[in-house]
């Protein structure tokens, strides 16, 4: 038996951004907790996110589209070539800019949001990482082509840093064939994102820009491509067994951590030290 969808979403559009997991159903895709959808056409400039801040949470962004340049209050920096992603966990508080690099007027990207385990890494220091296309590992099978971005999928493991129990699959699947992924006993958390084309799975059929939330009982996902091909994004985890708390910028496992993030990201602005200002 395959994994059931149990909900659609379609977003909600703010400008450029569909949102699909925020502050408002944050728990519910536990430890994911928010995905983001980036889209513009006719760029003529730059386009961006400025310093803005962040606490609790791991940001993974993979630009389709367009390069990202990347600088924090940490002390990194770099630029995020299409197709490779990026990993950076807030911590106990940061301040970060996002620099869009259009490629011919367009730019897409995906973001990802994970909640940091209270255990260990949740009020810890700002960690970050990028990992390019050419060392992204991926499989090709009869139909299908599977870009491990984090975790591991058929035994091959993704060498970027994991914040989580988690895996996060980017997979083009060819006009009527089959692909399947026998779940992790931990990851009752799954979700499908439509990227391209109209595909079968869990009992529906999703179209681009859906989403489909799997139950979570685990057993294989199973997911077939109609007549023209699909491409997907596949993220499961391991639930954190801690509460979820936002007040959207930061997500915390309790009211003293968001208190505590939200007051180390005000200091920051306050001291205006951006490390490359």
């Amino acid at each position: 038996m395959s994994r059931q969808i149990t909900e659609i979403r379609h977003g909600h559009k703010h400008g450029p951004v569909n949102r699909f997991v925020d502050s408002t159903n944050v728990t519910q895709l536990n430890p994911f907790v928010l995905w983001d959808h980036f889209s513009l056409t006719n760029v003529t400039t730059t386009t961006g996110f400025d310093f803005h801040g962040h606490s609790g949470v791991t940001t993974i962004s993979y630009p389709q589209i367009g390069d990202i340049a990347h600088e924090d209050t940490g002390g990194h920096s770099g630029l995020l070539n299409a197709g490779g992603i990026q990993v950076m966990a807030a911590g106990s508080g940061v301040l970060h800019k996002e620099t869009v690099y259009p490629n011919q007027r367009a730019a897409e990207a995906f973001q990802l949001w994970v909640a940091l385990p209270k255990s260990d890494s949740e009020m810890g220091p700002v960690r970050y990482s990028t990992l390019p296309l050419q060392d992204i590992p991926s499989i090709s099978a009869a139909g299908s082509k599977t870009k491990i971005l984090i975790g591991q999928y058929q035994q091959q493991q993704s060498p970027a840093e994991s914040p989580v129990d988690m895996s996060y699959l980017h997979v083009q699947l060819d006009a009527d064939s089959q692909w399947t992924q026998l779940s992790h006993a931990s990851h009752r958390t799954a979700f499908i994102y439509v990227r391209k084309g109209t595909l079968h799975t869990g009992g529906v059929q999703l179209s681009a820009g859906e989403l489909g939330i799997f139950e979570p009982e685990v057993s294989p996902i199973v997911v077939n491509a109609q007549s023209q091909g699909a491409e997907f994004l596949l993220i499961s985890g391991t639930p954190l067994d801690q509460e979820i708390i936002s007040n959207g910028a930061s997500v915390h496992s309790n009211t003293t951590n968001l208190i505590a993030g939200a007051k180390n990201i005000r200091q920051l602005q306050i001291n205006g030290t951006h490390p490359f200002s």
